[in-house]
Formats: structure tokens, sequence, C-alpha cells
């Protein structure tokens, strides 16, 4: 069995978070540490000071400087930013470990900020997903950067857009070759000939993480077979589609950050009441048969140590038991990773009138 050091106790890192000790990515971990401790983002902002999305923005960029230090970033870009600059490292969440270094780098060299760091994220992910690279234009994130407003500025009609677009292009460039291909644009601007534009297609990139896609194994109570034959959803090219049996029950939710750690997640519904005794927390008696709707990670089967709601089988029947023993009481099914409640709306009448929901 795996030792595990005790998580620091949550009046430290409370009086640390308020005091402001330490940097950002001490800060982090401690937002981690109390998170960890089953302490809500909210009761920390009320202890400290720090909001949700400032403790979401850390634990982010925390976790993109470790993947960069792991990709072999050099000492001095991580010193930079253990110093300063998580808002910069939150927007280059979306990258691979690889790009994110590289990114990092031309921020740094050019001084740049979050804003601008959010966009050269965008036109670096959209340059990898290219099937090669453009003609004259290098894999260097600067060269990324003036391909998109070189082709931004190809498909304007608008002449000052263009001269922006260009201009953008020229100073981000990297390669000898990419710069070429600007300048034979920029001639033909100034020649003021233009390129007969065809009929373009509105074309939609997403670009953060798509929703994820989870089957549904029904209600409880369920026969542990029914759960066990559920196969697992196996997100599909570049899109993530997934091929679906006969029968088999969908819901598609938000890619929040445990949702994507998930390795074989299924969705199961369950009555509040059997969620609040769980728990033990007190459920009003008009929400008692309210339904919750609960994500289990069915690859979670070994026990780490660390407590939490667990599926077990009980004489072939789905049980949901909270275990915080060294040794669970029967083999585990997957891990509760989070409850999901339905969207409450006020007023069924005004909800279905499209003039008030603009107003």
């Amino acid at each position: 069995m795996s030792q595990h050091l005790p998580e620091p106790s949550p009046s430290g890192l409370l009086e640390q978070l308020r005091r402001r000790e330490g940097g950002w990515l001490d800060w982090a971990k401690a937002c981690q540490s109390l998170q960890h401790q089953k302490m809500t983002p909210q009761a920390i902002f009320e202890a400290t000071g720090l909001e949700p999305a400032q403790q979401n923005q850390m634990v982010v960029a925390a976790q993109v400087y470790e993947g960069m230090a792991k990709a072999g970033a050099s000492a001095a870009l991580l010193e930079h930013f253990a110093q300063r600059g998580s808002d910069i490292l939150y927007e280059l969440r979306i990258l691979s470990p690889k790009d994110r270094i590289r990114v990092a780098e031309l921020v740094v060299s050019r001084n740049l900020g979050a804003g601008e760091a959010h966009e050269i994220a965008r036109a670096v992910k959209s340059y990898a997903q290219l099937q090669q690279l453009p003609e004259g234009f290098t894999d260097h994130p600067g060269d990324a950067v003036a391909y998109q407003a070189w082709k931004t500025a190809q498909q304007s009609r608008d002449l000052q857009e263009r001269t922006r677009a260009i201009g953008r292009a020229l100073q981000y460039v990297h390669s000898e070759t990419a710069r070429r291909q600007i300048e034979q644009l920029l001639t033909t601007l100034a020649l003021g000939s233009r390129r007969k534009l065809l009929p373009r297609l509105s074309v939609f990139r997403p670009e953060e993480e798509l929703p994820r896609l989870l089957p549904v194994a029904g209600s409880l109570p369920l026969a542990t077979a029914t759960w066990e034959g559920i196969p697992p959803a196996a997100p599909q090219g570049p899109f993530g589609w997934v091929s679906s049996a006969a029968g088999q029950m969908w819901i598609a939710l938000p890619a929040w950050p445990a949702l994507q750690r998930a390795a074989d997640p299924v969705a199961l519904q369950v009555e509040n009441q059997l969620l609040g005794s769980l728990l033990d927390q007190p459920v009003a008696a008009e929400e008692e048969r309210d339904p919750v709707l609960l994500v289990v990670d069915r690859a979670v089967r070994t026990w780490e140590g660390r407590a939490g709601v667990f599926l077990v089988d009980r004489e072939g029947w789905l049980s949901l038991e909270w275990i915080d023993e060294d040794l669970p009481p029967s083999p585990l099914l997957g891990q509760v990773l989070m409850a999901i409640r339905p969207p409450r709306i006020f007023d069924e009448e005004v909800a279905q009138d499209p003039w008030q929901l603009e107003e």
C-alpha cells in the first residue's frame, strides 16, 4: 500500500492565503490542498478574499507550469514564471507541452501580456491542426501567428483590415521564407490588385474542449451485471464522435476538468434523499425525490487511501457507499466524481416565451 503524506492543516493554509505569503505557485498548491480536504472555492474566497475565478486560474496555471518543467523548459523560463505570469500560463492551457514552452518563450522575449498570449495560443493551436505546414512557413509560434494574419489579409475585402493583418503578420513572422510570402502580399496590396474572392462558407472551430459524451446507466436500483455491461464511450476523430449501441442513452456534459480526467465516466441517476443520507446532509421534504445525476468513473477499481463515495456490489445489485477505511468492504465498481442537479426554471411559461428570454 502506497504511503500518502498528510495534508497541511486548513487553518495554516488559509492563514498563508490571507497573508499572501510566498508566490502564486504556493497559493495554487494551498488552494488545491484545501479543495482536496473538501473545502469549496466559495468557502476559500470567504476566508481569504481569493475569488473562485482567481483560484481556478492559479491552479490551472500551476498545472501548466509543472507540465512545462517536465517537458524540459529552461531554468530561466521557469524562474521567470515562478515569480509572475500565472494569467499568461493559464492562457497556454489549450496547447501541448512543447508548444506551451515555445509560446511562453515568445511571450517573455517580447514582454507580452495575457491578452496577447491568449491570441497567440489560439493561433498556434489552430496552426497545429493543419495537416501540413503552409508553403514558406515554419513550425515556430511566430510563423503560426503570422500565417493566421496573412490568411486574414488574403480573405479580407476591406483595405484597412488587410493592412492591419499584414502589419500583424510582419510583427510576428520568424522565418525569412514566411516573411517573403507576406511581403509578396504587401506588394500586391500596394499595386491595388485584388485576388478574386470565391464565395465562402462560414467555418467555425471550437476553441475550447468539446463537451464530454457519457453513457447513461439508468436509475437505482440497478443490477451489477447491467452496470458492468455498459460499453465505455471511446471518442474518435478530431470531433470526438461516439459509436452508439442500440437503445443506449447518452448525455453531453461540459468539459469540466474532473470529467476530462476520468478514464471511463458513466452517468447514473439517483434520488436526492439517497445522496443526502449518504453524505449525512439534511434534505427538504419537497426535494427528497428530486433526481440527481452522478458521474462515476468506472476505471477506479482500487483503493488509494482517499475517502469518497464509491459504487460496490451488494448481492448482485449496485450500492452507493461512503468509504474511508484502509480496506474497502467489497470490490469497487467505480468512484463518484460529481453530482449534478437539473436546471432550475422558476417560471415555465416565461421560459417558453422567446421575447421574454431575450429581455
